[in-house]
């Protein structure tokens, strides 16, 4: 364990956290990039002017799979001006804003207004709201909908789709961009057809929303009818992923999947990692963090020793990650492991911070896995994971 015999200054200046990178505005996938104006959604004027500015950026999706630009390795971004196919599409789908022939399985696109950016001149708007305007475009098209398969060949053919290696590999600004975008087309793409009634759904307020399309009045329908609600809003799962600790920080509980992960040779990989799961209804982040801590490893962990530190928007499909540390007080019965519960984890051990400092240390920031011990890896600094067992790392240095 040469770590304990590393000086203390040299591992602080190795591990010590850039705040202004822990900030929730800089996690991957949530930094604030537009200012949303959601109020404007509905502003049919402002959307026109919106939808038909020259500078205007729109983030193309085929079937709910972004566009990497090989030749430049980022994120495929676009303007109308830029590419005469999604122009022509787009200018096809303006007529059908706000109509039910607007949903996907009519046109064979979904597009969504995301926000203004403002630090660039676009469009003014009475005065007050400026910006270059932002869109998804989730192309779907078949041989039925107004918009063929063939009118965006060339798209289809030039780029290719994004996988998650793509991703991590682009700018914070990107993934934020492309978490934005995703979240949306994936919940459109999804939501046909109206809970209330079973009639069909479709976008309103620029993609935003989702609006019963049942117009036979005399026919009840608990969505379309309700009186503060009507609509179907975007739909967002709340997580929990929790780093199991000890109260002076010196140890972690690392667990590792039953799922195989594999790297991009197909090399099995050995990533151990945080615990995590959804909150149920009628959950605390608290509670529903200490029950999961005890469902995956039999660890016990009070709920009152369970503290929330970092979010994260995940788009795999539409996750907030809520990051948070479980505390254990240590008895000789609390920390003891069991992965016989719901039998989801193929391992999970106590493990020395000590030996975390020391992977976080040499850590170039290069590739989606940290190389821990031995064979075993942590996630990468993408992830939510990786900020909370950095965060243990740096409150044991502290202690």
């Amino acid at each position: 364990m040469q770590v304990f015999w590393r000086p203390a200054s040299s591992i602080i200046r190795n591990i010590s956290i850039n705040h202004s990178l822990m900030s929730s505005d800089n996690m991957f996938f949530g930094q604030d990039v537009l200012n949303r104006v959601s109020f404007l959604r509905g502003d049919s004027e402002f959307i026109k002017a919106a939808y038909e500015c020259p500078k205007s950026v729109f983030i193309p999706f085929i079937d709910g799979e972004a566009l990497l630009d090989t030749v430049q390795n980022k994120l495929y971004l676009t303007s109308t001006d830029g590419n005469e196919e999604i122009s022509n599409a787009l200018k096809t789908f303006e007529p059908l804003y706000n109509t039910v022939e607007g949903r996907h399985l009519n046109s064979g696109i979904n597009v969504i207004f995301l926000g203004l950016d403002e630090k660039k001149a676009g469009i003014v708007y009475k005065e007050i709201y400026k910006g270059i305007p932002y869109f998804g475009v989730d192309f779907r098209c078949t041989d039925q909908t107004i918009i063929k398969p063939e009118q965006i060949k060339s798209l289809r053919e030039s780029y290719k789709s994004m996988s998650i290696m793509d991703i991590i590999n682009i700018t914070n600004r990107e993934a934020s961009l492309y978490s934005h975008a995703k979240m949306y087309v994936d919940w459109l793409s999804k939501y046909n057809f109206c809970p209330g009634c079973g009639s069909i759904i479709y976008p309103v307020q620029a993609g935003n929303k989702l609006l019963c399309g049942n117009e036979h009045k005399d026919q009840k329908c608990i969505v379309r009818d309700a009186r503060v609600s009507n609509v179907s809003f975007p739909r967002t799962d709340t997580s929990i992923i929790i780093a199991i600790t000890n109260s002076d920080f010196s140890k972690i509980c690392l667990t590792r999947n039953k799922r195989a992960l594999r790297d991009k040779n197909g090399k099995e990989m050995a990533m151990y990692t945080t615990v995590a799961g959804f909150i149920e209804p009628s959950e605390t982040i608290e509670t529903a963090s200490a029950r999961e801590i005890w469902e995956e490893t039999g660890i016990n962990c009070d709920a009152s020793n369970v503290k929330m530190v970092f979010t994260q928007p995940w788009p795999y499909p539409v996750n907030l990650m809520i990051g948070c540390v479980g505390m254990v007080n240590f008895n000789n019965k609390n920390e003891m492991i069991n992965i016989d519960h719901d039998k989801e984890l193929l391992d999970a051990q106590w493990f020395d911070t000590a030996e975390l400092v020391d992977a976080i240390a040499k850590y170039d920031a290069d590739g989606f896995f940290v190389k821990f011990k031995d064979e075993m890896v942590i996630p990468s600094d993408s992830t939510v994971a990786f900020r909370l067992l950095k965060y243990v790392a740096e409150r044991y240095i502290k202690k």
